[in-house]
């Protein structure tokens, strides 16, 4: 069932099948930003417009493209320069791109009792918003499925134009955690950063705590995160996070695509409501890593061809 009301003062599309509920605002970044399955809240919500607004970042499944950090904003691929914004002034850097701010479309492609499914896109055609600094044309598009298995995403990029488009696509997936929550993750490396939060080309073995996050579970708010890590898949080419929430006795699992092969986490400076566990096919900077691409992830998109990526979140009694 998709029901469209005024919540959060815009149109929000609430989905529902097989008993599992989901809310998208199209309006800021086509955004996911609620999910119950099974009765089990997975994502950090809001419930005012203003709050959405002010920090998109922090609640549901926004889209980051390009994901995180690059440095001054500015990089050079095939001869032509691209210049972002500076939007973090403490670090001179550019951060999150500009289409989980921007407003999306949204249509039902199927809508009945066990199973809905949604596509919302945006069509950023010449000249649109931020063409200035991404001169590039492309229709990027997430499929969501919702059933009785939980939510399945498909994210779709399409370069529209006559030219290689560079790309880097991640998500700043915010879920909710409560005092007994851990969480593991399939890391490798732990990334050194620099204090203007950039990569130093230096791959670190895991702490002891970090350890824990491919072991027992790691308390995300043991210390104040806002670390970058390489992913490693489990033995059983599980590539993803799962997050225990013992006093609840309930399970939440995100598996992405293996092409997610960087993590970032971060907890708001240990907040306390939620954490970011953030796929991206990139590592940070990765425009202006003097690495070898299939280190940093940097890619791109030919013209006329479409990137096709999957992720899914489940959660269980357990």
């Amino acid at each position: 069932m998709i029901t469209k009301s005024k919540g959060l003062e815009k149109e929000l599309w609430t989905i529902e099948a097989a008993g599992q509920k989901a809310q998208i605002l199209p309006e800021v970044g086509g955004e996911l930003i609620a999910l119950w399955i099974d009765g089990i809240q997975v994502f950090h919500t809001v419930d005012s417009l203003e709050g959405v607004k002010a920090h998109p970042t922090s609640y549901g499944l926004p889209l980051l493209f390009p994901p995180n950090r690059i440095d001054g904003g500015h990089f050079t691929f095939a001869g032509k320069v691209y210049q972002f914004a500076i939007n973090e002034p403490a670090t001179g850097n550019s951060l999150h791109g500009f289409l989980h701010k921007e407003p999306w479309e949204i249509e039902a492609l199927k809508d009945e009792e066990d199973e809905v499914v949604v596509r919302v896109f945006y069509n950023a055609e010449p000249g649109w918003a931020h063409y200035d600094v991404y001169p590039v044309t492309f229709l990027a598009e997430v499929i969501y499925t919702l059933n009785k298995d939980g939510l399945f995403q498909e994210v779709r990029v399409t370069n529209t134009g006559s030219e290689v488009m560079p790309y880097g696509l991640g998500w700043h997936t915010a879920f909710r955690i409560t005092p007994t929550t851990v969480m593991n993750i399939s890391v490798g490396n732990r990334v050194e950063m620099s204090e203007r939060i950039l990569p130093t080309g230096n791959l670190l073995p895991l702490s002891a705590d970090e350890q824990k996050l491919v072991g027992e579970g790691l308390d995300p708010l043991y210390a104040d995160m806002d670390d970058h890590f390489t992913a490693k898949p489990y033995d059983c080419g599980f590539n993803g996070a799962v997050l225990t929430h013992k006093e609840e006795g309930t399970r939440v699992t995100y598996q992405v695509d293996p092409f997610y092969k960087h993590w970032m986490v971060w907890n708001s400076n240990q907040e306390g409501s939620f954490v970011c566990i953030e796929p991206q096919n990139w590592r940070v900077n990765a425009p202006n890593l003097p690495i070898p691409a299939e280190e940093s992830g940097m890619a791109c998109i030919e013209a006329g061809e479409t990137l096709s990526v999957k992720a899914c979140v489940k959660a269980e009694k357990i």
